[in-house]
């Protein structure tokens, strides 16, 4: 089992799910999830995200008994977001289809930062968790080049207004420049300034509160 964390937006789902579509032999199952799942979700997701048959029985048994049938037949890396909101019955749970498939089952579990302490204190994944990795906000030093490579749009900014808006705004989260990508390109196509001067309004949105 692997445990993921970092704050908010700072990419750990974006992250987990490129890792995976770069290794397609590697079958992934990404848990679809409410609020505060109890074993009885976790059932009807795996059912879904495995592609069983049918609606998932209403026999906790059966179900259980095709869920397995399903994960010993290939290997797969199960994916959890938002895991610090498993109960502790969601927990039992999956450590029951881990020790009931001969090579355990991987997982990726991944929390928020605020999250990270309720993994830390699940007494199953002391002696199943194989890795713990924290993501976290980017270095202002590679904010250039992570913008660049997320949209066109950003290479013609220069380092300085790019490690600007990182200050004001993103902080090196991701989602956050997600966002700001959205606004220049709105801004962009309504108002064909220059660079800098498209730059400066986007700046002076953020310092009035009219992106968040």
């Amino acid at each position: 089992m692997l445990c993921l964390t970092g704050a908010s937006g700072v990419g750990k789902s974006f992250a987990a799910h490129a890792v995976l579509a770069g290794h397609p032999a590697h079958r992934s199952c990404v848990l679809s999830l409410p609020s505060r799942p109890a074993p009885a979700d976790l059932r009807v997701a795996f059912h879904h995200a495995l592609g069983l048959l049918g609606a998932p029985p209403d026999d906790a048994g059966v179900c259980d008994a095709a869920v397995l049938g399903a994960l010993a037949a290939r290997p797969r890396i199960v994916v959890v977001d938002e895991a610090h909101q498993l109960s502790s019955a969601a927990f039992e749970y999956l450590r029951y289809l881990h020790d009931s498939l001969p090579d355990g089952l991987c997982t990726v579990l991944i929390a928020g930062e605020d999250g990270e302490k309720v993994l830390r204190e699940t007494p199953m994944l002391g002696t199943r968790a194989a890795l713990w990795c924290e993501i976290r906000p980017l270095h202002a030093e590679l904010v250039p080049l992570a913008a660049r490579r997320l949209h066109p749009l950003w290479q013609q900014a220069t380092a300085t207004h790019l490690r600007l808006l990182d200050s004001r705004f993103a902080r090196g989260r991701l989602r956050h420049w997600v966002l700001l990508t959205h606004q220049a390109r709105r801004m962009r196509s309504t108002v064909p300034a220059a660079c800098r001067g498209w730059i400066e309004q986007l700046a002076a949105r953020v310092d009035d509160g009219s992106i968040g």
